[in-house]
């Protein structure tokens, strides 16, 4: 009897399992664990793996990339009305007027700028600073004034600059090649009434108000050999603060409202993988984003909630990161991605197999509806938009 029992319970207890069995893999639908759905990256080459707990889910499918200029164009960005664009053509320094579709409304100014390297606005938009390279390689900067048109030469001996806040100063670096000292400066946009904010010594330097305070910051130029130290300091020349040292390769993008500091940097000296991380103006709260990118290839949101970045791909795992790309030795082959700054969520914007051809994005920007993002294609130099 005790054997007949043993059999029968035998018998059930397999029939048991094999119900379970049938259930897990035949009837259940499995699940999206956060390590099938985020985002990482293994030596510059884009997978959808594992990351930590953050998600990473797709958007439109549908997104269309288009161009805007026939040509290459310096100093893409927004009027201050947000309804059209203005940018310098890349054959004559010419300042055009277009609409989103890159049809020309007017012709801002004609004044010839030859051996353009940069062009910075003003919040306004009615003053610009346009870095030419000289014969001897060296830079040179004009100040233009684009209600009147008339430009005027700045000094000598200036590699970097910015604008203030307001739009009515210009800050910038100044080398005294008979002192050898290096100092960040203030002055009105055509370089008179100028004065010292702080000393630094390293050569190459990146500047920027801080939106919403009276701080300036500055940092040494992305390179992944130079350590590096973030500093503000007081629009009136006080209160220098250092607030983010010992890290390589380090570019900084503030968020519209100043609440944050997006950050692209490199692992190590000489290094070639990336991160981007955000910060406070003390340097708190640093976060890591654990999105491989670069600083300028990033936008703020206009409600400072999101980052839109691309995401680069197709990098020589020798290549020395961001010196490579920002010396134009290495090309990248981007995605386009959303980042939730609470959150650190991500969201593919365009599916890959949707984008046709290939986009090395430099210096995006938002059209204030959020509905189009604009961006300089280094592969071109051309300016193009992706339809949200």
């Amino acid at each position: 009897m005790t054997k007949k029992i043993f059999i029968i319970s035998s018998i059930l207890l397999l029939l048991v399992i094999g119900a379970i069995f049938v259930y897990q893999f035949a009837f259940k639908k499995p699940s999206v664990t956060n390590e099938t759905k985020n985002l990482a990256v293994d030596e510059g080459k884009t997978a959808n793996t594992a990351d930590n707990n953050q998600n990473a889910s797709t958007g439109s499918s549908s997104a269309s990339i288009g161009p805007v200029s026939d040509e290459s164009v310096f100093g893409a960005t927004l009027s201050s009305d947000g309804k059209y664009i203005y940018y310098l053509l890349g054959s004559s320094g010419q300042i055009n007027q277009v609409d989103f579709s890159g049809k020309l409304d007017r012709v801002i100014s004609t004044v010839a700028f030859s051996g353009i390297r940069q062009v910075l606005w003003n919040k306004p938009k009615n003053k610009l600073l346009v870095r030419t390279s000289t014969s001897s390689g060296n830079a040179k900067f004009y100040s233009h004034n684009a209600s009147d048109k008339s430009s005027t030469p700045l000094k000598d001996n200036l590699d970097s600059a910015a604008w203030s806040n307001l739009g009515d100063k210009i800050i910038y670096k100044y080398f005294d090649p008979k002192s050898r000292k290096r100092t960040i400066s203030v002055s009105d946009p055509d370089g008179k009434n100028w004065r010292d904010l702080a000393n630094f010594d390293y050569v190459g330097v990146e500047i920027s108000a801080v939106p919403t305070s009276s701080l300036v910051s500055f940092w040494p130029s992305a390179n992944a050999f130079t350590s590096t130290s973030v500093n503000t300091i007081q629009f009136s020349g006080e209160n220098k603060k250092e607030i983010l040292k010992d890290r390589y390769g380090v570019d900084v993008l503030w968020s519209p409202n100043g609440a944050w500091a997006a950050v692209s940097y490199t692992d190590q000296k000489g290094g070639h993988k990336t991160d981007l991380a955000i910060m406070n103006p003390d340097g708190g709260q640093f976060r890591t984003l654990i999105f491989p990118t670069f600083a300028s290839k990033c936008t703020w949101s206009n409600d400072s909630q999101y980052l839109y970045c691309a995401l680069p791909g197709d990098i020589p795992e020798t290549s020395v990161l961001p010196n490579d790309w920002n010396e134009n030795k290495v090309s990248t082959s981007d995605t386009f991605w959303r980042i939730e700054i609470a959150s650190g969520k991500k969201e593919r914007l365009v599916d890959t197999e949707k984008i046709a051809g290939s986009y090395d994005i430099f210096r995006p920007f938002l059209s204030p509806d959020g509905k189009t993002l604009f961006f300089i294609n280094k592969r071109d130099g051309k300016l193009y938009k992706l339809a949200l």
